[in-house]
């Protein structure tokens, strides 16, 4: 009987161990399958970067020979598209692409402005600036393909390889040769610093600070008419870093960030109880408490009732025409009245420095003949470099009944803008 339980017993074992062979084998096949895989998709991805970024440099490089504006436009969004897709490819590289940060900038800024020029350039072609800093960014794209083509070759010979995302065990060593990463990163390291410049697109905006007079104790005092307190009623939490000088006020349940120029924002931190106002009354309160504290010729620019807090959006008005990027925001609470929550960080008062050279009539004729105007808006808006830009909206529908919003330069009675 023990020499029988032995046998079984043996069996078992050999079965288990059977059992776990094949079951080691097959996730080692499996493992070597996902390996190969990743590799792959590595090697595709670094492929299309390289590719990508010779092609960015080739268009840059086009655009000191263009002289049509044809020709311009059409360099201009082969270096976008070409900029979005070297990007687009590094995003799919294994390691964490942030690290990256100065070499993705470069992407941006270079197809940014380059779709920043197509508007212009089209109708005029370069100007000697911007040829200046195509040239600029045409060197600098050449000199990123030639070391990413270096980089290519000596992926091929071995001397270089892919990161991997396979977490292994430390006793577990990894393929021999540097990793791509390293010296992507080196590469990064030993590039100068690249000149910043101002151009009309969402990277060559110019970061304006707000010029403010108050002094520290004038922002308690502003703080405090706005708590509807004394100063003495206010506590200083904490302070900002920066040139604006932000303080950050505190009474009972209300907060309050004040800077040089005012008073930003203002929250309460209670929970609202059953409402009791109408929406009217709660619009009065607003405007009352806007109109006490010098905010004057705003025009409603939304609302939203949460059931407990009324919350309303006002922008600026000059020249007649709506600001629908110069707005600030308040809520009114529903149980009581009071100023649930305030921000004025997006509002400013100054005015904008705008252009009305084309009137109504002369914007209309920018628009083609198959949309029917509905209505009709002057609006100062913002350029994607952050410019104010005074236009013209026509909302409009097409032969299928689909809205069409076409906004018109009122300077140049160019189209600027199309949404559906």
């Amino acid at each position: 009987m023990k020499k029988k339980t032995k046998i079984v017993l043996t069996s078992y074992a050999l079965a288990a161990l059977t059992a776990l062979g094949g079951w080691a084998a097959a996730k080692d096949a499996g493992l070597r399958y996902h390996r190969a895989d990743a590799q792959h998709i590595s090697a595709r991805a670094f492929e299309e970067t390289v590719r990508a970024v010779d092609a960015l440099s080739d268009a840059l490089g086009k655009s000191l020979y263009a002289t049509d504006g044809g020709m311009c436009a059409r360099v201009c969004a082969e270096a976008y598209a070409e900029a979005n897709a070297a990007e687009g490819a590094m995003l799919a590289l294994p390691f964490a692409t942030q690290e990256l940060e100065e070499l993705a900038a470069f992407l941006n800024v270079a197809g940014d402005y380059a779709v920043s020029l197509c508007p212009t350039a089209a109708r005029e072609g370069f100007g000697e600036e911007d040829v200046a800093h195509l040239r600029a960014l045409s060197a600098a794209a050449a000199d990123f393909a030639e070391n990413l083509r270096q980089m290519q070759a000596d992926l091929n010979a071995g001397d270089l390889r892919f990161d991997e995302r396979e977490k292994r065990l430390p006793n577990v060593g990894g393929e021999p040769g540097e990793l791509l990463s390293a010296r992507l990163l080196d590469y990064q390291k030993g590039l100068a610093p690249r000149e910043p410049f101002s151009y009309d697109g969402r990277f060559g905006c110019e970061e304006k600070s707000r010029a403010g007079y108050l002094t520290e104790e004038e922002m308690l005092r502003e703080a405090a008419s706005y708590a509807n307190a004394e100063p003495e009623a206010l506590t200083l939490l904490y302070r900002y870093e920066g040139s604006e000088g932000r303080r950050c006020y505190r009474c009972g349940d209300l907060f309050l960030c004040v800077s040089r120029c005012g008073v930003d924002s203002m929250a309460q931190s209670r929970l609202v109880g059953e409402a009791k106002l109408s929406e009217k009354e709660a619009r009065a309160i607003a405007e009352a408490f806007l109109a006490g504290h010098g905010f004057e010729g705003l025009s409603p620019a939304g609302e939203e009732n949460s059931g407990t807090v009324l919350s309303l959006r006002y922008c600026a008005v000059q020249d007649g025409a709506d600001c629908p990027d110069n707005t600030l925001q308040i809520a009114v609470a529903l149980d009581d009245g009071s100023i649930y929550r305030f921000n004025a960080e997006n509002y400013s008062s100054e005015k904008a420095d705008v252009s009305w050279n084309v009137d109504q009539e002369g914007a209309a004729e920018a628009l083609p003949a198959t949309l029917t105007v509905r209505e009709t808006r002057r609006l100062i808006c913002k350029s994607e470099g952050k410019r104010d830009l005074a236009c013209y909206a026509f909302f409009c529908e097409d032969e299928d009944g689909r809205g069409v919003t076409v906004y018109v330069d009122a300077a140049t009675g160019k189209q600027f803008r199309i949404e559906l």
